[in-house]
């Protein structure tokens, strides 16, 4: 396997915590909610710069980033190409008027995406986040439909927005505000067995039956719920069901789409084709944008405008943000990162099955293409091992994030341009701290 070219970093520095980055923990105390960013003597790291699978934090600390910085970075951070695109587009046109008066580059982007979407998914609407995307895509449903019932999944994260958290499954985001949560949405277990699949269907065809469903939303795999994998059968029995009670199919990809499972888009691997497919993440590399796109017979339920959307934002269809989804997607395609996804992913989930197979802390180890998971048994004290791995790693040079609802997943995501040494260094600090484990 070769590298790609201009990727190669010297080896990685364990983390020596200075001055400045005491000095930004100090700053952040007193200007953001301490609900949202814990700030310590060694976390967070705070970053200055970034270059392909490299970050230097204020103290000229580098890191590898194994996480793409949430799976965005799958080009790599900062790639040159995506930061000249950025730099000539806000030269010359750094706002429009999204829906009243487009950019043409919007118009652009949009093209190029139709290209490089799976079947007849046509028509978009834009947005800024991942939540944006999930929440255009239900109302959406909703419009074709006519009916507010949704079926969703245990553990799944579809974003923090209103109706995104709805749908969103994870205690520790919707206990604080469940008193604004509807009773519309019904969440059934993510089947990660041939045996799970077989009693999701039992329950899922007895409710179906009874109630008007207008929407099922799932993720392909489950990213924040813990690399989640489901069997064969899952995404076309969804497909199946969802046709036989004309309720539309939404997929949430904005982690998973792009390369990242090692093809275009994780509905691939099934040959299934969504009502609604949600974007975002790695389409820009870099930059605030989202997209939902959908098949013309649902998308064409949203009503013409007759002087003001009812769907739209200030920022839709931002010029920067278009330019570069548009150089994102070409990069894709010229570096052929769905392939490479697929090899580095086969080879690191084999050697960690290998090296990890006596080790009693590892539950699971499981994944596709460069979205890996590592599944560990908790402390005796209730401590997540993966918690405490990804602060061992972080002193050893690595960023990663620990995933799943009781955080007990070591996650591994890197951009799709890591060399072969940084990912074989990576997974060798991985297997040694866990059986160095006690």
């Amino acid at each position: 396997m070769s590298d790609i070219p201009g990727q190669q970093q010297p080896e990685v520095n364990a983390r020596v915590p200075g001055p400045n980055s005491r000095s930004c923990s100090e700053r952040l105390k007193d200007v953001e909610c301490r609900g949202i960013t814990y700030a310590g003597e060694d976390f967070p790291v705070f970053w200055e710069r970034a270059l392909g699978c490299n970050v230097w934090d204020v103290d000229g600390n580098r890191f590898v980033d194994l996480t793409a910085a949430f799976g965005v970075a799958s080009c790599g951070h900062s790639h040159p190409d995506l930061a000249a695109v950025a730099s000539k587009q806000s030269e010359t046109l750094l706002h429009g008027m999204g829906d009243v008066h487009p950019p043409r580059v919007k118009l652009d982007f949009l093209e190029r995406l139709q290209a490089s979407t799976p079947g007849d998914l046509t028509g978009a609407i834009l947005g800024q986040n991942g939540a944006d995307a999930v929440e255009a895509a239900l109302k959406a449903a909703y419009l074709h439909t006519n009916r507010p019932g949704i079926i969703a999944f245990g553990s799944a994260y579809h974003g923090l927005s209103g109706m995104a958290l709805e749908v969103t499954d994870f205690d520790a985001f919707r206990g604080p505000f469940s008193a604004y949560m509807g009773n519309h949405v019904k969440v059934f277990p993510y089947p990660a067995s041939d045996e799970a699949l077989k009693e999701l269907w039992a329950v899922l065809d007895d409710w179906m039956a009874d109630n008007a469903v207008g929407a099922i939303l799932a993720e392909p795999i489950q990213g924040r719920g813990g690399v989640v994998i489901p069997p064969e059968g899952f995404l076309q029995g969804l497909r199946q069901r969802a046709d036989g009670v004309q309720t539309v199919l939404i997929l949430d990809e904005i982690y998973t789409g792009f390369s990242r499972t090692g093809k275009a888009f994780a509905c691939d691997w099934a040959g299934v084709v969504p009502d609604l497919l949600c974007l975002g993440k790695a389409l820009t590399g870099g930059f605030p944008l989202s997209v939902t796109v959908g098949l013309p017979h649902v998308m064409e339920s949203w009503p013409v405008s007759t002087g003001e959307a009812i769907h739209t934002s200030t920022f839709l269809g931002n010029p920067v943000g278009c330019a570069l989804a548009s150089r994102s997607l070409e990069l894709h395609q010229e570096l052929n990162l769905a392939e490479r996804a697929q090899r580095l992913g086969d080879w690191a989930l084999n050697f960690l099955q290998n090296k990890l197979k006596d080790c009693s802390w590892v539950v699971d180890i499981r994944g596709r293409g460069m979205m890996l998971g590592i599944e560990c048994i908790p402390y005796a004290s209730g401590m997540p091992r993966a918690v405490d791995l990804m602060g061992k790693m972080l002193q050893r040079g690595y960023i990663t994030l620990p995933s799943g609802p009781e955080s007990h997943v070591l996650s591994l995501s890197p951009p799709l341009v890591i060399t072969e040494g940084q990912w074989e260094a990576a997974l060798n600090h991985v297997v040694e701290l866990l059986l160095e484990m006690d």
